[in-house]
C-alpha cells in the first residue's frame, strides 16, 4: 500500500501543482470568486421572487414585492458578463504580478475591450451578451487584456507625471497609452469579427465554445471526474477544491446563470447540472461527502470522542477540515474507499432523481460555503423536495462510511485499551 501511495503521489502532486499554479486558471477562478457578492444578490432575489409556494406568491404579488424582488436580477444575473470581465481582468493582472493600481486599470481596460466587442442590433446594444451568453467572451478578454497591459507596464510605455502629482492621478495617466492602444486593437478585432459568418466576435466565440462546453458541463461524467480528482487529492493532503475550482468555474458558471435567468423568466430550466451540484449532492458536508462521518457521535474510542465537539457541528455546516485532518482522512487507507465512493453515489443518485423528475432541476441559486446541510438542499433546488433528496443522500453517505469508520473506531479503541493495560 505504501508503494502504491508513493507512486500516486509522484504522479498527482506535480500535476495538481501545475493546475493550481496555472496563471490563466487562477485568474479565472479568482475573478469568479470576487463576483460572489453579485451572484449571491442575484440568486437570492431571484429565489425570493419566484419561490414556488402558492400562498407566498399570492402575498408578494398582492403587496407589489414580486416586481421589486425581480429588479436586482436585471443588474446582476442578466449583466454577469460585465462583472466577470472586470473581476477576471483585475484578478489576472494580480496573478501576473501587477500592482494594485495597475491591476485595477487592467480590469477597466478589459471591460472597455469587452464592450467594444458587443454587437449592435438596429442601433441597440445586444444586451443578451451582457449576461450568461457573454461569459465565454468575458473570460477570454479578462485573461488576454492584462497580459497586453503588462507589456506596456513592464517596458514603461506609459505617461510619466512629475513627482509632485498625486499618485492616484499619476497612475491614471500611466494607463492612458495602454488603454488607447488596446482600445484600437479592440476596434480591429471587432471589425474582423463582423466579417465572419457569425457577424461579431462575441457571436463567433459563443457559437464555437457554447456547444462543447455545455455538453461537457451537462455530462454527469465530468462532475464525477472532478469529484474523484478533488477527493483523491485530499487523501494526499492536497486541497482538492483549490485544484478543481478553476475548471468548475469555467464549466458551470455559464450553466448556472442560464438556469437562473430561465428561472427568473419562468421558463423551463435548460441545464440539469449546475455549480450547485458540487455541495448540494456531491461533496455534501464538505470534501469526501464527509457529512457521513457525523457518525462520530456514536464513536466509542476516546480519540474520536474528542473530535465530536468540533467536527460534527462543522460537518453539519459543510466544513470538512476537522474530519479530514482529525479522523484523519488524509493518508488513511481505511477511509480512502468511502472518501471516493460516497460522493460518487450521492451525486449519481441526485442526478437520477433530477433526470427522472423526482426533484426539479437546480435553478442556479448560489449557496455559500458554510451553509448548513438541508438548508443548502432547499436553496440549491428552491423546493422542499431538495431537502428530502439531500436527507436521503446524507443517509446514503452515512451507510457508506459506517463500516469503515466502525473498523477505524474499533482499532483505536483496542489500541487505547492496550496502552492502558
Amino acid at each position: 500500500m505504501d508503494k502504491f501511495t508513493e507512486k500516486l503521489q509522484s504522479v498527482l502532486i506535480p500535476v495538481s501543482q501545475k493546475i493550481s499554479g496555472n496563471k490563466i486558471l487562477r485568474g479565472i477562478s479568482n475573478g469568479f470568486s470576487a463576483m460572489l457578492p453579485v451572484t449571491m444578490v442575484g440568486a437570492i432575489f431571484t429565489l425570493l421572487a419566484n419561490l414556488n409556494i402558492g400562498p407566498y406568491q399570492t402575498l408578494i404579488q398582492s403587496i407589489g414585492l414580486k416586481t421589486l424582488f425581480a429588479i436586482p436580477a436585471d443588474y446582476t444575473t442578466n449583466m454577469i458578463a460585465l462583472y466577470a470581465v472586470f473581476c477576471i481582468g483585475r484578478a489576472e493582472a494580480k496573478v501576473i504580478g501587477m500592482e494594485a493600481e495597475d491591476a485595477m486599470a487592467s480590469g477597466i481596460i478589459s471591460l472597455l475591450f469587452f464592450m467594444i466587442l458587443i454587437p449592435v442590433v438596429e442601433g441597440t446594444i445586444a444586451t443578451s451578451f451582457l449576461g450568461a451568453a457573454g461569459l465565454f467572451t468575458a473570460m477570454i478578454v479578462g485573461v488576454c487584456v492584462p497580459w497586453l497591459h503588462w507589456i506596456f507596464v513592464k517596458n514603461n510605455i506609459t505617461i510619466k507625471m512629475p513627482d509632485s502629482v498625486p499618485p492616484v492621478i499619476s497612475k491614471s495617466f500611466a494607463s492612458m497609452i495602454p488603454a488607447i492602444c488596446i482600445g484600437f486593437l479592440a476596434i480591429i478585432v471587432r471589425q474582423l469579427g463582423m466579417k465572419t459568418a457569425a457577424g461579431s466576435v462575441t457571436m463567433f466565440i459563443y457559437g464555437i465554445l457554447r456547444a462543447p462546453l455545455m455538453a461537457l458541463g451537462n455530462s454527469p461524467f465530468t462532475m464525477l471526474f472532478l469529484l474523484f480528482i478533488c477527493n483523491l487529492l485530499w487523501f494526499f493532503g492536497i486541497h482538492g477544491g483549490m485544484v478543481t475550482m478553476p475548471v468548475q468555474s469555467m464549466l458551470y458558471t455559464a450553466l448556472t446563470n442560464e438556469n437562473l435567468s430561465a428561472y427568473a423568466a419562468g421558463d423551463k430550466l435548460p441545464n440539469i447540472i449546475t455549480g450547485g451540484a458540487w455541495f448540494g449532492m456531491g461533496n455534501i458536508g464538505g470534501s469526501g461527502c464527509a457529512i457521513g462521518l457525523c457518525i462520530l457521535l456514536f464513536s466509542k474510542s476516546a480519540q474520536y470522542k474528542a473530535l465530536r465537539p468540533i467536527s460534527t457541528p462543522a460537518g453539519l455546516c459543510a466544513i470538512s477540515e476537522p474530519m479530514v485532518f482529525g479522523v484523519p482522512l488524509v493518508l488513511n487507507p481505511i477511509m480512502l474507499v468511502p472518501m471516493l465512493l460516497a460522493p460518487t453515489c450521492t451525486f449519481l443518485l441526485g442526478y437520477l432523481a433530477m433526470r427522472t423528475g423526482l426533484v426539479p432541476y437546480m435553478p442556479g441559486t448560489a449557496v455559500p460555503t458554510g451553509t448548513p446541510v438541508l438548508l443548502s438542499g432547499f436553496l440549491t433546488w428552491a423546493d422542499f423536495r431538495g431537502v428530502l433528496l439531500q436527507a436521503v443522500l446524507i443517509v446514503v453517505s452515512t451507510l457508506i462510511y459506517y463500516p469503515f469508520f466502525k473498523m477505524a473506531d474499533n482499532q483505536a479503541l483496542a489500541l487505547e485499551k492496550e496502552e492502558n493495560n
